[in-house]
């Protein structure tokens, strides 16, 4: 990520309709495992690999600016890796909890040491050499029955300059990131498309700053206007509605939830 990129994201993480959006749906999928790590772990430990400015590691810490974000009766320990110092000192000074700098392919903890990782639009940077090498790291720091949550970039023919932007190396499917999880002994629990609304607007979007000769430049985050950004929200909303009891077949993003089998950690 180019480094404006992340003064941009810490301003407008908390407002931005993507990023209210994702970390609503990812804490909406892990909130029956949290549930089920409860009785066993107190507290579940969290570990954010690739944290950036430290938005979602907030939320993970349960409560935010008056507003329980985690399941009731859920006590939550989280910390946060990233290897940009503009996002390790950014997200240290937000959230005020442990945050190390680090590659995601060489993680600096213990094995056994987390019941639930969450790595948000990491694997697909060109930083990471070896997305499989992160994915098994994942699975050393993980405890046995823990989980590893993702959200990806889907669909490599939907590059353009927002993946020049934040530094793409790879964009993945449905079946590809289930036979990658696999690899490194995770199972899928839930791996679906999603952001499917708005799929083919923003698809003709991406396609055009690919090849128009006037194709704007940078990432899509940006300002817009409140009632756009409202409008983007609901619709995500409406998504995650969907979620809850369905998948989606196709989508701009992938999200996935995977567990480490009880008994077989390394």
């Amino acid at each position: 990520m180019e480094t404006n990129e992340y003064a941009t994201l810490e301003s407008l993480e908390d407002s931005f309709w993507w990023y209210r959006g994702l970390h609503r749906l990812v804490l909406q999928t892990l909130a029956s495992s949290l549930r089920e790590l409860s009785p066993k772990r107190n507290p579940i430990e969290i570990l954010d690999a690739g944290c950036g400015t430290g938005g979602l590691l907030r939320k993970l810490s349960g409560t935010l600016d008056g507003e329980r974000h985690l399941p009731d009766g859920i006590i939550t320990a989280g910390s946060g890796v990233d290897f940009s110092p503009h996002a390790v000192v950014r997200a240290a000074a937000r959230t005020g909890r442990p945050i190390a700098r680090a590659s995601v392919e060489g993680l600096p903890y213990a094995k056994n040491q987390f019941d639930v990782v969450v790595s948000l639009d990491v694997l697909y940077h060109r930083g990471v050499n070896d997305d499989r090498d992160a994915l098994a790291e994942f699975r050393r720091v993980l405890r046995p029955g823990g989980f590893v949550l993702l959200n990806l970039p889907a669909y490599e023919s939907l590059r353009s300059s927002h993946d020049a932007a934040i530094h793409t190396a790879r964009r993945y499917r449905k079946e590809d990131l289930s036979s990658l999880l696999q690899q490194v002994g995770l199972e899928p629990v839930r791996v679906t498309y999603w952001n499917t609304i708005l799929f083919p607007g923003l698809a003709l979007v991406r396609r055009l700053r690919r090849t128009g000769s006037s194709a704007e430049q940078g990432s899509d985050v940006r300002p817009v206007p409140g009632w756009l950004n409202g409008l983007l929200e609901s619709i995500l909303r409406l998504e995650r509605t969907w979620l809850r009891r369905f998948d989606f077949p196709f989508g701009l993003s992938l999200i996935a939830l995977a567990r480490v089998p009880d008994g077989k950690g390394e």
